[in-house]
């Protein structure tokens, strides 16, 4: 008996550990907030301390009326983006990151498609001072270093996010 009580505390104390599984919580603020000069958009958790971080090429929030679809690929990236404290709204506008606050965790997405719907904003007389942007991310996948997948078939980047009319 005392040798089966030994080998079960043995296995309790050695037991499998599978490491770390921490699951990003991917919940942001509704609000867009842009730098238009890099042409990145972004969304923050309420802390402050993670974002999600889309990097578009010139012209992709448009002024054409409708649904628009791109891939995510090297040039068009969405990154997921862990600090050690809050960022502050000029993180990601400043051609040369600040080296405070840390990114403690990023993931980048391996694929998936960015969805961005254009609707025009009329003043009272009809005439178009800015465009609205919805934007949706379809069949997002990350990857992160131990192999574990997070993927979303459909992600709420947020809405309203507008560009006035120079």
């Amino acid at each position: 008996m005392k040798k089966l009580l030994t080998l079960f505390i043995a296995f309790t104390l050695f037991s499998c550990n599978d490491g770390d599984f921490n699951v990003p919580d991917f919940e942001f603020e509704d609000t867009i907030n842009g730098c238009w000069d890099h042409q990145v958009l972004y969304i923050t958790s309420a802390s402050d301390t993670e974002a999600m971080v889309m990097t578009l090429i010139n012209g992709e929030l448009g002024t054409e009326v409708g649904t628009a679809s791109f891939s995510v690929s090297s040039t068009r990236e969405v990154a997921y983006r862990i600090f050690d404290e809050g960022i502050d709204n000029n993180y990601f506008c400043q051609a040369i990151p600040p080296t405070t606050p840390i990114v403690v965790k990023e993931l980048n997405a391996e694929s998936g498609t960015i969805n961005i719907t254009t609707s025009e904003i009329l003043d009272d007389d009809n005439l178009v001072t800015g465009y609205n942007y919805v934007i949706t991310l379809s069949d997002l996948l990350f990857i992160e270093t131990n192999g574990n997948q997070i993927f979303f078939e459909s992600f709420e980047f947020g809405e309203d996010y507008e560009i006035d009319v120079d």
